[in-house]
């Protein structure tokens, strides 16, 4: 049997780079993967997209792999799968520690009302920073103080324009999904989460931070390949 091809979505201030240990922990699975670099975060605050652009950079990679295909989101990036068109080939959906928005909803419209997260600083340029001191506690408590830095002095800016605008299509409502709940998370906490994860197919906890991919990614490969194992092929639409 041929496994499929994860395709991974990182989330705001992150890059493709964040996937680098649990791609190393699949490949050793003999499970390929590829990263998605979303157009909304970058250093150029003039470059940046917004989220439609990162949906369309979803789909257009999905579609760019050769045969079956299981889309991760982190974080935002599960607003971003969410919104993504697919075609036949992806058949699992999987949100860690993530928004996952219904249509006609935006992430922001799900958080709690009063001031947002101390890790999100905006900025006057149309984009949003980490403040410094935000990022270790928040994203990546429980990593080794060294991966924990290396990511904090990875992060760059991200795009405001995400914030705004309502999806217009819920993938998950046609593709079966798996919610990650990760039970340690200081940025999205557990109980927030869950809320999504009644949504999901089905919904797993993961003793974990809000990066497991950093700080676990030998167990989180392991999990995901499981996941991906009891996946029922999608019928073509």
């Amino acid at each position: 049997m041929i496994e499929p091809t994860f395709l991974l979505v990182h989330g705001s201030w992150h890059g493709p780079w964040c996937w680098d240990a649990l791609r190393a922990a699949l490949s050793e699975r003999g499970v390929a993967s590829e990263a998605v670099a979303l157009p909304s975060c970058g250093t150029d605050p003039a470059a940046l997209g917004g989220f439609f652009e990162d949906a369309a950079a979803v789909g257009a990679a999905a579609a760019a792999i050769a045969g079956d295909v299981v889309v991760v989101g982190h974080s935002y990036g599960g607003a971003a799968i969410s919104q993504a068109a697919y075609g036949p080939n992806v058949k699992r959906l999987v949100y860690v520690g993530a928004f996952m928005p219904d249509a006609g909803r935006s992430s922001v419209s799900y958080l709690p009302p009063g001031p947002l997260a101390p890790y999100i600083g905006l900025r006057d340029d149309g984009t949003m920073e980490v403040p410094a001191g935000q990022a270790v506690p928040s994203f990546y408590h429980d990593c080794a103080s060294e991966v924990a830095a290396a990511a904090e002095a990875r992060l760059c800016l991200q795009s405001q324009a995400v914030l705004g605008p309502s999806a217009t299509r819920a993938a998950w409502r046609d593709i079966p999904s798996t919610y990650v709940v990760t039970t340690l998370d200081q940025a999205l906490p557990a109980d927030f989460q869950r809320m999504f994860a009644a949504q999901a197919t089905e919904a797993v906890d993961f003793e974990a931070s809000h990066s497991p991919f950093l700080s676990r990614p030998d167990d989180f490969a392991a999990l995901l390949v499981r996941i991906a194992a009891s996946t029922q092929t999608r019928e073509p639409a």
